[in-house]
């Protein structure tokens, strides 16, 4: 069986998918069978190249820019970074480019890791000439994306280590610690306080079910995560409900728009069409929900409505973003604004990243202390009782 990707038209908008079937005509049909109209049709070829890092991938190009930059032809400065780094992948894009291949068409059949944005500036640049700065383009752009990814997650990373941690350590005391306690208890005969017996009932629980719940727990994680990965019904549902979480919400949508609108810029100041540049700057967005609002939105533009009036259709904008667009587009200065609005959005996630890390270190410190506690209640009351001959009961 073999993979083809297929870009096609459904209610006035671009979608890309991926088929599995035998052959070409195989894949052709089935798209049809879905009245898909098709926009083209071709086979994922199987790469046998390790793609590069992201961090490997920024610096490629920025050689790259540098080599152009002081003369060399791309196919001479592709040539000295593979003798550079003996890279195969490196190779496989020489030996296109040797082949007469466009240089947008060396990268993409060489399965370089580059997406539409990235190979529209590629080849964009082959007509105005400006290649080392479309490949430092590429890798500054490649490098924002990479940091606001990296700050994404370690929004979601900070807090996850440390309830884990939490976690952790009260499942080792419960398991651990409070046997020795209840056989105590049990020795003594004595009348326990609630909060007592809670904690005991945790302990069996634990004891009794801990291992199938765990199991269980990595099942389910395991099934969310492919189910997100090969059902895209799933993935945007999931995607919406993130949307529903307060501050995590708001620093997805701050990240997201800053992404698109500095790659819509980037496209803009590179002489590509808005329609088109709109089109590729969705690509790179990752939350299927909001990929779905600035469809809707392309759809709203296409129609023929004005921009900022377009904007104001989907709720994802703040009232400033609508100001600017409409100067931008009285102006004709819209690549420069939507630059300024994507460093609008990156200052806003910034920001917001630090007033949620702020607000999270009370939050875990406070459900720490609730966890100690409980232990400590449930631990040290009735030996309170005994030693005052309280009764509890």
């Amino acid at each position: 069986m073999k993979f083809y990707e297929v870009e096609f038209l459904k209610n006035n908008q671009n979608y890309t998918k991926t088929i599995k079937a035998e052959n070409l005509n195989t894949a052709q049909a089935r798209a049809l069978s879905k009245n898909w109209k098709i926009i083209d049709i071709k086979e994922i070829q199987k790469s046998n190249f390790q793609r590069l890092k992201d961090e490997n991938f920024i610096l490629f190009f920025k050689e790259l820019a540098l080599l152009c930059e002081v003369g060399l032809s791309v196919q001479e400065a592709i040539r000295e970074l593979y003798l550079m780094h003996s890279c195969k992948i490196m190779k496989k894009i020489l030996d296109n480019l040797i082949l007469a291949q466009n240089l947008n068409q060396a990268f993409e059949n060489a399965n370089f890791g580059l997406n539409r944005a990235e190979l529209a500036l590629i080849k964009t640049a082959e007509k105005t000439g400006k290649i080392s700065e479309v490949f430092s383009q590429i890798s500054k752009l490649r490098e924002k994306s990479l940091e606001s990814q990296k700050q994404l997650k370690k929004a979601f990373r900070y807090p996850t280590l440390v309830f884990l941690s939490i976690i952790g350590a009260f499942l080792f005391l419960m398991l651990f610690v409070v046997p020795n306690f209840k056989d105590l208890f049990e020795n003594l005969g004595a009348s326990l306080p609630f909060i007592t017996h809670v904690m005991l009932e945790i302990y069996n629980f634990l004891d009794d079910y801990g291992i199938f719940c765990i199991f269980l727990f990595v099942i389910f994680i395991v099934m969310l995560i492919l189910a997100y990965k090969n059902f895209h019904s799933f993935a945007f549902s999931c995607d919406f409900l993130f949307l529903k979480v307060p501050l995590i919400s708001r620093l997805i949508i701050y990240n997201q728009n800053y992404y698109f609108f500095m790659v819509f810029s980037l496209l803009l100041k590179n002489g590509i069409s808005i329609s088109k540049a709109f089109d590729l700057a969705i690509i790179g967005l990752e939350n299927k929900f909001l990929i779905f609002q600035y469809k809707k939105l392309f759809s709203f533009i296409d129609s023929g409505l004005e921009l900022s009036q377009a904007f104001k259709k989907i709720d994802i904008f703040d009232s400033l973003v609508f100001s600017m667009l409409s100067v931008a587009m009285k102006s004709g200065r819209l690549e420069v604004l939507s630059e300024e609005i994507a460093k609008y959005y990156q200052q806003k996630s910034e920001n917001l990243m630090d007033r949620f890390l702020i607000f999270l270190e009370p939050m875990m410190t406070l459900f720490v202390a609730l966890l100690v506690l409980f232990l400590a209640l449930g631990i040290f009351l009735p030996m309170w009782e005994l030693s005052s001959g309280v009764n509890f009961d």
